[in-house]
């Protein structure tokens, strides 16, 4: 069986497994998830996919896209922000998720992260081809503190003391852009020429001095520095790049001239909008890149990373409390405030360990306390963090989430309309500007209100997220907007109220 995030495709069965629940699927759109899941990172064209499953039969090329919607549909797939199939406008759909065989993806790591062995084999098969002069770029993507620095630390861990791989690895900071030229790529050739031999030293400090060389020549020293030996290149939050660096990766990665070159660059894609610079590159080199050796793989990749899963939080923090068997209810407690972040997950079990929360006898481990009785709030560690991404927000675009938090982490629309005194439309249409500008909240579906009505509802990316909306609000505030919603709830369930009386009363208590 192959793995992808939660899932297994089982081949023999013709179905995917999310743990121990089987999801049926009829044969062709199987199929065509099979055909994907086998090609990972690739651009599969709508002809490649229609002869290759169906060579003896004709099938019109729309099918395909019912196909795809059920498939996303199985896989709680976004299509604006998917984390599983790309659909590549008028050419066909690319994989995104990294792939691994089930057994070797659920071994535990031993470079001392969890759940990210199948990613952790695509660079080491890249790194391999690389060394055989086949030059390769990935764009490792996510959000903040989703493990992308952890993964290429555990990576270079692996393979930078390789005999005659060099290692050079510079960052963007935020704010930097418009001070200094090409400052990630000067950090990563001064820690090259500090650790390298004296002839790389000259080259390198003369390309980027004073800012003046021109993309072509530092392209020609990266690659005359990787002709014989590989060049092990990584830039991390590139989002946060100056032009010239950003024009930099994107001729390094366009190049077709044999070098032992790797490029490995980090972003945030919700950091970029619609007139970043590295929007329009990245998409020109992943709709044009297609692999030099005929064998379909592509030099461009984009590795997309998605959030843990609970196995893999639960390995964690078996590491981490040295324990087999943990406290029912705590893997599950952890990976909800989490969302399977990994600087998030970090961040709760250090703020569980601050309240001495853990018991250990030996070699049981159990709570002090009941689990139902733990309230995380947000935890010390990540305060900072979330408040500092809030402010970013626009007064206006704070206001919509601090009225969501009100209804939980999962919110209809309604509710939001109630709270501000708005209409209905006016709500969805500001939450639908919104989802495009920010990734902290994504639409989650529509319900049928009694009536006939129909409310969209969204959900947070974070429960933490909604934590810090709320808990920042002022009292006398979220008192009203909690009496609004529970007087909208009565207006809209006029002679079924004891269909939300639950819902009702929680308001109704809220807002005392």
């Amino acid at each position: 069986m192959l793995k992808f995030g939660e899932f297994r495709l089982d081949a023999r069965n013709e179905c995917v497994w999310r743990g121990e629940e089987m999801l049926a699927l009829t044969p062709r759109p199987f199929a065509v998830l099979r055909y994907l899941v086998e090609h990972p990172q690739c651009l599969v064209t709508h002809d490649e996919m229609l002869e290759a499953l169906w060579p003896e039969t004709y099938v019109q090329p729309q099918v395909l896209r019912t196909y795809i919607l059920e498939l996303r549909k199985l896989l709680g797939d976004d299509p604006v922000c998917p984390r599983y199939i790309q659909t590549v406008p008028r050419r066909g759909y690319r994989f995104m998720a990294a792939v691994a065989d089930a057994e070797e993806a659920d071994a535990p790591a031993s470079n001392g992260i969890v759940g990210r062995a199948a990613e952790l084999k695509l660079l080491a098969e890249h790194l391999k081809r690389v060394r055989n002069g086949e030059r390769a770029t990935l764009f490792i993507t996510g959000e903040p503190g989703i493990g992308k620095t952890a993964l290429l630390d555990a990576f270079c861990a692996a393979n930078g003391t390789d005999d005659g791989l060099r290692v050079a690895r510079g960052q963007s900071i935020e704010g930097f852009a418009g001070k200094e030229s090409l400052y990630p790529v000067r950090e990563a050739v001064n820690e090259m020429c500090s650790a390298d031999e004296a002839k790389a030293r000259p080259a390198m400090q003369a390309a980027v001095r004073d800012g003046s060389a021109s993309i072509t020549s530092l392209c020609e020293t990266f690659e005359t520095l990787a002709a014989n030996r590989p060049l092990l290149l990584i830039f991390e939050d590139i989002h946060w790049a100056d032009r010239a660096s950003l024009d930099l990766i994107g001729a390094l990665a366009r190049r077709r001239s044999r070098a032992k070159l790797m490029l490995v660059a980090t972003y945030r894609p919700a950091d970029l909008d619609a007139a970043h610079p590295l929007r329009q590159i990245e998409q020109d080199l992943l709709n044009n890149a297609r692999g030099a050796n005929g064998s379909g793989g592509s030099r461009i990749q984009e590795l997309r990373l998605a959030p843990l899963d609970k196995e893999s939080v639960r390995e964690y923090l078996r590491r981490q409390l040295g324990a087999e068997t943990l406290p029912p209810g705590l893997t599950s407690l952890v990976h909800q405030h989490s969302a399977g972040n990994a600087l998030f997950m970090t961040a709760v079990l250090d703020h569980l360990k601050g309240q001495n929360l853990f018991r250990h006898d030996g070699a049981e481990l159990s709570l002090r306390v009941p689990i139902g009785e733990i309230d995380l709030g947000v935890p010390d560690g990540l305060a900072g963090l979330i408040e500092f991404q809030l402010e970013k927000l626009s007064e206006e675009d704070r206001r919509l989430l601090e009225a969501g938090s009100v209804a939980g982490t999962i919110f209809p629309a309604w509710a939001v309309a109630a709270a501000l005194e708005l209409e209905l439309e006016e709500i969805e249409e500001r939450f639908a500007a919104l989802v495009r500008r920010v990734k902290l909240v994504s639409i989650a579906g529509y319900d049928e209100l009694p009536g006939g009505g129909r409310s969209a509802f969204y959900v947070f990316s974070h429960a933490l997220y909604r934590e810090a909306l709320y808990t920042r609000l002022p009292s006398t505030r979220r008192a009203q907007w909690h009496r609004r919603v529970a007087e909208r709830l009565r207006t809209m369930f006029a002679g079924q109220e004891e269909n939300v009386a639950v819902e009702i009363a929680a308001h109704v208590e809220a807002g005392k």
